[in-house]
């Protein structure tokens, strides 16, 4: 058990561009984030792999990191965050969200290969932690957010929700 009570803030703040590729081979689709000027969109070989360029939007990666003990949790695994509006009777996400009040919020944090082949997703640390840091800022106003990582979607790619997005955000300095 961990003697902190955690106070997170964002640190480590990185703009760029979440990158969404797609394999017709396989039908896997992956994201990976881009601090280039623009995104990438070149269609390229990897093994049996194809992937191409499908879509691209303006975000933010950062870390969080405890005021009151210095602790740094790494979120390099999570490639952005969606609010969840599933309806899929059968999805993990779904049930939470129906479960969920009318000021209750579901996001799924997404990783970098959404089909998780090696069954890897965001790390149970990075979700605690972005539960914590939400919950903190949101329950004084009668709110409350669930952050679950993208494997517990019936199919990420039929998945309904809205992505965190920001425009403006690699103009920043």
């Amino acid at each position: 058990m961990d003697p902190c009570t955690h106070e997170w803030s964002i640190c480590n703040v990185r703009h760029g561009y979440l990158v969404e590729e797609s394999c017709f081979e396989c039908d896997g689709r992956i994201t990976f984030f881009s601090d280039e000027p623009s995104p990438p969109k070149e269609e390229y070989r990897e093994g049996r792999h194809f992937w191409a360029y499908r879509a691209s939007v303006q975000t933010v990666k950062f870390d969080l990191k405890c005021r009151a003990c210095g602790r740094i949790v790494n979120l390099n695994d999570v490639n952005g965050l969606m609010l969840s509006q599933c309806t899929d009777s059968d999805c993990r996400v779904g049930a939470l969200v129906r479960e969920q009040g009318p000021d209750s919020l579901v996001y799924v944090a997404v990783c970098p290969n959404t089909t998780h082949p090696t069954g890897e997703c965001v790390s149970s640390e990075g979700i605690e932690a972005l539960n914590q840091y939400f919950r903190a800022r949101l329950a004084p106003v009668g709110r409350m957010v669930t952050v679950v990582p993208c494997k517990l979607c019936n199919s990420f790619d039929r998945c309904r929700g809205t992505s965190i997005a920001d425009t403006g955000l690699t103009d920043i300095q």
